[in-house]
């Protein structure tokens, strides 16, 4: 059984339905008719949104192939709520009920439901199939949780599936049970929850623009707020303003709150060349119709270039925002805002762990020059939506292909369900990506399901991919890199993704040793933590912290000259590991014993005090050094 995945609560999220006009509220009165409307639950961290076209037809289809019926659906108001899962994972709202929830099978590469009791209460009366009709002498005592017992059964499907979620019919109650096989083997249900609670039956028909209507009030105080904000800073600013417009609905909201703060503001897209066809339409549809001064920046690097060096991008090895998006941008800043400029961005503390801390008035680390302001960082998905909606405008056509974020169409940051959506979206463009992963797993001599299910999308993989790989038998440790030339490439700076300075680098150097033995040598810069099953050495210092793994692959994480020295201090190390001549001048430097020649240095850290005499003399570390000094930076 998989664990569930770490959730957080950036801040308070409270959603509430106003039952007379059947439409979600983002404060508790209903602007249309005054009424005060009922909380809704939502699990953390609360980031609600409407539900897309296309994933309305998608519960259509799951809730007419499980149950018969799904008309109940049409015309209504659904919200979505992403919550922790191995993949997507929404909580579906209906009537201002969680029904069900919706989720990505990552390996059986399919969508599925888990019937929440309100959508049994809801389909109890409806139900076509998947229906079991219980003797509601089972109601003495408490059964949450228990086996229903086959006696107890009046009627059930002829045909049920492990993991199948059942409509339980006990009476006046309605419940919810999962079919499972018993410690004997046996198939069984187990009888999930139960409730007494009929589902509201809501006859009305809400628009979004009702929704809009409904919530004026609070739209027009989260503006009010936003203005405040910016006004404010800008009154005691004298740099140039731009907003950062990505053609998403967080940089759209940005943009329809610097046109009411400012006359004509320039807007700054940055087409990385990985952006999806619509999305480039998109922006330059806007800024034409709206009459904005758009500043195109194209990014120089080819993504498929350097992706034969670097190997795939992954959430914590994101060398392609340097290359694609902080090169080119910061490029463009320099030239055309030499003594700095003021940037209106998009980001929201729902996004993210590292997105949870943003304040209002930020300095970019890697350009000084550069002030972000960030008017819409406590809001929600749904907020942005309808404030984009009350100022009447349309947000990019991909939101209803069910995409919940618009970026690079092969960003590791998406979901294995987003790739999934590709296939059929941009059948082009995922068969370009697709044929090189597979190419790469190949080579690298990784089992195909490692890019179908999406491993490719970690360095280091957390505990839930680690569990369902060791489930399925399939090794997650890349192969050591087994070139015979030495070369060092690297991409630094402040990812836009992330909070924190980083380099990501490639270092090329012949395998005379086993990566156990860069593993055990590590330690010379800190403290190590080495898994061997995932081919990854993990090293904690003073200045930051180090990954190095078996490919080549280097990250670190730190300020900007701690990180540039700690990229030296690796590279050297893994150098002296792999090219050692044993000529044993180590053994001589090092006062403390510390260090000693096998095949190659070994270090004893319980002696080690890390005072780096050891490469004095050292030949190897003598031609790391020279390596290192022709570092190719690919984009800085």
């Amino acid at each position: 059984m998989l664990k569930s995945s770490k959730t957080f609560s950036p801040g308070k999220s409270e959603l509430f339905w106003c039952e007379s006009c059947c439409l979600p509220l983002i404060s508790d009165k209903c602007s249309t008719c005054g009424s005060v409307g009922h909380k809704v639950d939502l699990a953390p961290p609360g980031d609600v949104r409407f539900c897309s076209g296309k994933a309305r037809e998608l519960l259509s289809f799951l809730f007419a192939e499980n149950y018969g019926c799904a008309d109940f659906l049409k015309g209504k108001i659904i919200l979505l709520n992403k919550i922790a899962g191995l993949d997507r994972r929404d909580q579906v709202i209906l009537d201002g009920h969680h029904i069900a929830t919706l989720w990505f099978d990552v390996v059986g590469e399919s969508h599925k439901l888990d019937l929440e009791p309100s959508g049994a209460a809801l389909l109890a009366s409806r139900a076509k199939s998947g229906l079991v009709v219980c003797d509601d002498a089972i109601l003495k005592g408490h059964i949450k949780g228990k086996w229903l017992a086959k006696d107890r059964i009046i009627s059930r499907p002829a045909t049920l599936q492990e993991g199948d979620n059942v409509v339980l019919k006990i009476g006046k109650f309605a419940g919810v049970g999962v079919v499972r096989k018993r410690a004997d083997g046996s198939q069984s249900i187990r009888i999930k929850d139960v409730t007494k609670d009929d589902f509201p039956d809501m006859v009305r028909h809400p628009s979004v623009q009702d929704v809009v209507v409904a919530n004026a009030e609070q739209i027009k105080a989260l503006e009010r707020t936003a203005l405040t904000e910016i006004r404010g800073y800008l009154s005691k600013n004298r740099l140039p303003v731009n907003v950062s417009f990505s053609g998403g609905k967080d940089s759209l909201a940005c943009l329809c709150l610097a046109e009411k703060a400012m006359a004509r503001p320039e807007v700054i897209f940055i087409n990385t060349g990985l952006e999806f066809p619509e999305t480039v339409e998109y922006v330059r549809d806007l800024s034409h119709t709206h009459k904005l001064r758009l500043r195109e920046i194209s990014a120089e690097s080819g993504f498929f270039d350097q992706v034969k060096i670097f190997g795939p991008p992954a959430k914590d090895f994101r060398w392609c925002c340097k290359t694609n998006k902080l090169g080119p941008m910061t490029t463009f800043l320099k030239e055309h805002y030499p003594r700095g400029c003021v940037t209106i961005d998009g980001r929201r503390i729902y996004e993210s762990f590292n997105r949870a801390l943003i304040r209002f008035v930020e300095r970019n680390p890697y350009v000084p020059s550069q002030t972000t302001l960030a008017p819409i960082r406590d809001w929600r998905a749904l907020e942005v939506m309808l404030y984009i909606r009350w100022n009447k405008i349309e947000p990019n056509p991909l939101y209803e292909q069910d995409f919940e974020r618009i970026g690079c169409w092969l960003c590791p940051a998406a979901l294995q369900s987003e790739f999934a959506g590709i296939k059929v979206t941009h059948p082009q463009l995922y068969d370009r990506w697709t044929t090189f992963l597979r190419e790469w797993a190949e080579e690298s001599r990784l089992d195909r399901r490692y890019v179908d299910w999406g491993f490719w999308r970690w360095k280091r993989h957390p505990p839930k991919i680690i569990e369902l790989a060791s489930e399925h038998g399939i090794n997650l440790a890349t192969p050591a890199a087994g070139k015979d030339d030495v070369a060092l490439q690297a991409v630094r700076g402040r990812s836009p993704c992330g909070l924190q300075y980083s380099i990501e680098a490639k270092l090329s150097v012949p395998q005379n040793h086993p990566f156990s033995s860069v593993a055990g040598a590590i330690n010379l810069l800190g403290e190590v933590k080495y898994a061997e099953d995932l081919g990854a050495a993990v090293v904690t210092t003073e200045k930051g912290r180090v990954t190095v793994f078996a490919n080549g692959h280097i990250m670190i994480i730190a300020g900007k000259e701690e990180a540039e020295a700690l990229l030296r201090d690796a590279s050297s190390v893994i150098l002296r590991v792999q090219m050692c001549t044993r000529c044993k001048i180590c053994e001589k430097n090092c006062p403390r014993g510390a260090i000693s020649i096998a095949d190659t240095i070994v270090i004893d850290e319980a002696k080690c005090n890390r005072c780096g005499k050891c490469a004095d003399g050292c030949i190897a570390a003598d031609r790391a050094a020279r390596i290192i000094s022709r570092l190719a930076w690919i984009r800085e």
